[in-house]
């Protein structure tokens, strides 16, 4: 059936819409042999970090909620015995400046991702850490927007590697990576996911 069980349940709080949209999807990976189906994707939306003011106590609230539904859904993966067979990583299509705007933050460029799972060699920071000071060298200007240092087709080609695409498709699915990096290189794009 598509209940997963009182134990792994009872790792989800119920006051917490996230967790609960990743509960379903728990349930929908666990029937994924019954429905005949080899990969799935599933999209997962969690805005509201625009926080050009209150940024404080909204995204104190925002990662709470986060925290506790992303810890759920990866204990529940792992109950399950399915942490090898799922990876689970964060998009989003902009940054925030470093400097407040005096209530919150404005959009910028650079950003970082989070990407969980048993096959991810988790802990570490890939890319390169930004120099962090206003106006400083990874700062391009007008309040803390930092220019990336890691293009996000190395990201997704990392992703799209272990999901499945080959060398010689990744340029049809990312028509940039050759600038950042060899398709057909023996060498990961990042290095985040184990073989």
């Amino acid at each position: 059936g598509a209940e997963l069980g009182g134990a792994v349940d009872a790792l989800f709080p119920g006051n917490n819409y996230l967790a609960t949209t990743l509960k379903a999807v728990v349930k929908t990976i666990k029937i994924r042999n019954a429905l005949g189906l080899r990969r799935q994707t599933f999209f997962v939306q969690y805005g509201g970090w625009d926080h050009h003011g209150e940024l404080l106590n909204t995204e104190a609230g925002m990662l709470s909620t986060l925290d506790t539904a992303i810890g759920a859904y990866q204990q529940a993966l792992e109950v399950l015995g399915l942490q090898n067979d799922v990876t689970t990583f964060t998009a989003s299509d902009f940054g925030r400046t470093l400097r407040s705007n005096g209530r919150g933050t404005d959009h910028a460029w650079g950003a970082n991702a989070l990407v969980f799972g048993g096959k991810v060699d988790g802990g570490k920071i890939f890319g390169s850490y930004p120099d962090l000071t206003l106006d400083g060298p990874d700062d391009v200007g007008r309040g803390g927007r930092l220019l990336p240092s890691t293009a996000a087709d190395l990201y997704f080609a990392e992703l799209l590697r272990w999901f499945g695409v080959s060398a010689g498709n990744l340029g049809y699915v990312l028509p940039n990576i050759a600038n950042f990096w060899n398709p057909n290189s023996a060498s990961a794009p990042l290095g985040f996911m184990l073989s």
